[in-house]
C-alpha cells in the first residue's frame, strides 16, 4: 500500500510525506516557532471545517496561514506602504539563529487586506476601488461563482480561510521544516502554499509542546509531521498591516 493512503495516526520525519497526506485532505499535527500547530491544505474546504469542528472554532472568526517565503506572497503586500511592507519583510526576515535568540524571538502573523479581485477572479486586479462595503457579499458570489482550486489571473484567497473579514492572517514561518512543507504545497491549486496554523489543543487545553503531548491530545484522528519547535519563549504576535496595530 503506498505511504500516501496511511490512515490517521501515522507520523513522518518527511515534508515531502506530510504534504502528500495534506494533499489527500488529511489534518497534520507539526511543530511552529514556540507550540505545535494543527494545520491543513488551506485551499480544501472539508479539511478547514474538519479544524474548525475539532478546535470548536467559528468559521468567522477566520484562520492563521503560514508559508515559505516573502517572495511567494508577495503580491498581498503590494498594496501596503513601502514602510509598512519593509517592516513586515523585517519581521519574518530574522531567524533564531545568534546566540540566545530563541529567548528573544518572536513570530509574527500579520492581517494583510485583501482587495476585492483577491475574491473574485472577474474582477481587474489594478482595480482602484476601494469601497468594500459589500464585501461579504462579494466573496459569497465568488465562492459560488469561481472554484478557489482553479486561480484565475490574480490567486485568490478562500473565503473559508477570511471568515468575516476583509484580511487574510499570515506569517511566513521560521522553522525550516514548516518551511519545506509550506513549499512542497506550492501548485495551481494552492499558488501562495498556504497551510493552515492553528494551536495543537481541545478547545480550554494548552497548546502541545512535542510530539508525545500533541498525540495524546489527538492520537488518531489525525497525521503527524515530527520535530522539535524552535523553541521560541515569547508568545506569537498577531498585527494589523494597514494601522500596525497588534491585536494580539
Amino acid at each position: 500500500m503506498n505511504a500516501t493512503t496511511e490512515p490517521n495516526g501515522a507520523t513522518t520525519t518527511s515534508p515531502e510525506q506530510a504534504a502528500q497526506w495534506l494533499q489527500q485532505g488529511k489534518l497534520l499535527a507539526y511543530p511552529t516557532e514556540s507550540v505545535w500547530g494543527i494545520g491543513c491544505d488551506a485551499y480544501n474546504q472539508q479539511a478547514v471545517e474538519q479544524i474548525l469542528a475539532i478546535k470548536n472554532r467559528p468559521s468567522e472568526k477566520g484562520m492563521i496561514v503560514v508559508t515559505d517565503s516573502i517572495e511567494r506572497i508577495r503580491p498581498l503586500l503590494q498594496q501596503l506602504p513601502q514602510s509598512r511592507q519593509q517592516q513586515i519583510i523585517a519581521s519574518w526576515s530574522t531567524r533564531a539563529s545568534e546566540e540566545n535568540a530563541a529567548h528573544t524571538q518572536q513570530a509574527h502573523t500579520w492581517l494583510l487586506p485583501l482587495k476585492t479581485a483577491q475574491f473574485s477572479a472577474t474582477t481587474e486586479a489594478d482595480n482602484e476601488d476601494t469601497n468594500t462595503q459589500d464585501i461579504g457579499a462579494q466573496k459569497a458570489n465568488a465562492s459560488k461563482a469561481h472554484d478557489p482550486h482553479q486561480p484565475g489571473t490574480d490567486a485568490l484567497v478562500p473565503y473559508w480561510i477570511t471568515g468575516k473579514h476583509d484580511s487574510i492572517a499570515v506569517r511566513v514561518i521560521a522553522h525550516p521544516l514548516i518551511a519545506q512543507l509550506c513549499q512542497q504545497m506550492v501548485s495551481s491549486a494552492n499558488p501562495y502554499g498556504l497551510v493552515v496554523s492553528t494551536s495543537c489543543n481541545p478547545s480550554g487545553d494548552s497548546p502541545a509542546k512535542s510530539f508525545e503531548q500533541a498525540y495524546a491530545y489527538f492520537g488518531q484522528d489525525i497525521a503527524y509531521l515530527q520535530g522539535e519547535t524552535l523553541g521560541y519563549v515569547l508568545p506569537s504576535q498577531i498585527s494589523d498591516a494597514s494601522s500596525g496595530q497588534v491585536i494580539r
